[in-house]
């Protein structure tokens, strides 16, 4: 299948579902398949994303690799960067309100100003936490349930 329709159009993802991606992960196929190599997908990443996908793989791999890794993914231009100001300030709101890792808020944040879904790879306990306490006011998706 080259088109998602599990999935949305315009998707604010996380670094998770890059690293599953490049990182060979179970979950990578499901990344191409539904994320990268579907048809007609606005896919978007904040900073911090790129900034995580580099320290995670720094970590695993070291930091030639992750400076491979990460300038490739930036080059292939799969996402593009949803940065400003009100990018920061709605992800410091859901700091504020949330006990979930700055990074899950950029993402977020992402997707509620973009109009976008926000889009993990795996569930976490702390974000599946906050939506059983208070939804969010955006749609998350996780890839591990789109597994056939």
């Amino acid at each position: 299948m080259s088109e998602s329709e599990e999935l949305p159009s315009r998707l604010s993802i996380d670094s998770g579902v890059i690293l599953a991606y490049y990182l060979g992960e179970d979950l990578g196929r499901i990344a191409q398949e539904y994320v990268f190599d579907a048809e007609g997908k606005d896919i978007l990443h904040s900073r911090l994303c790129i900034a995580e996908l580099f320290y995670i793989i720094c970590r695993r791999r070291g930091s030639k690799m992750a400076d491979e890794y990460t300038r490739a993914y930036l080059n292939a231009e799969y996402s593009r960067l949803a940065n400003s100001d009100a990018v920061d300030m709605a992800a410091g709101a859901y700091k504020c309100e949330r006990t979930i890792s700055l990074a899950d808020c950029y993402v977020i944040a992402t997707a509620k100003l973009q109009h976008a879904t926000a889009v993990f790879a795996r569930h976490e306990n702390d974000l599946d936490e906050e939506i059983r306490r208070k939804p969010f006011d955006v749609s998350i998706l996780f890839l591990e349930d789109l597994r056939k």
